[in-house]
């Protein structure tokens, strides 16, 4: 017999990875896509980020950062509102642009800039499962049924309104 304690009844860890997990194939794919001057297929990948990508970013914005800015510093929760602002920047402009229509190499560079930026907030989450494994269980707890009403509603993430 094992002598571990049972999991919680929240998955907050799990979700939160798995919501991670999906943002980053969806960053990577669009990187992937603009760097291969790839203009529908970055369309697409910003299509898909948009309808996946909402549910999560909501919840860090509205409830995650805000329960993390005394662990983490107002400085840093800063910053990590800016880079969603980077990565949401580049889904909007590829969803603005007529499907099929060609990059100027200018904005092709912008975008992969802006792109990059997301994929390394994405890459970086480790500090913020350290963060969350600090909180109180109680806490972690009100923060997946957040998530998970968050979940529901599946908003798109163009159509948030801006927080931070």
């Amino acid at each position: 017999m094992e002598n571990r304690q049972s999991p919680p009844e929240h998955n907050l860890f799990d979700a939160f990875r798995e919501d991670h997990a999906v943002l980053g194939r969806g960053f990577h794919e669009l990187s992937q896509c603009l760097r291969g001057a790839d203009a529908a297929g970055a369309r697409e990948a910003a299509e898909r980020i948009d309808t996946t990508a909402g549910a999560h970013i909501a919840f860090e914005e509205k409830h995650f950062y805000p329960a993390l800015a005394h662990m983490l510093g107002s400085t840093e929760v800063r910053r990590l509102y800016s880079e969603h602002g980077k990565g949401l920047e580049a889904v909007r402009a590829l969803l603005e642009r007529e499907p099929g229509a060609p990059l100027p190499e200018d904005e092709r560079t912008r975008l992969m800039e802006l792109s990059r930026a997301m994929e390394a907030h994405i890459a970086e989450c480790g500090e913020m499962f350290a963060a969350m494994e600090r909180l109180p269980e109680e806490d972690q707890a009100a923060l997946y049924r957040e998530l998970t009403v968050w979940r529901e509603r599946h908003p798109r993430w163009t159509g948030l309104a801006k927080s931070g």
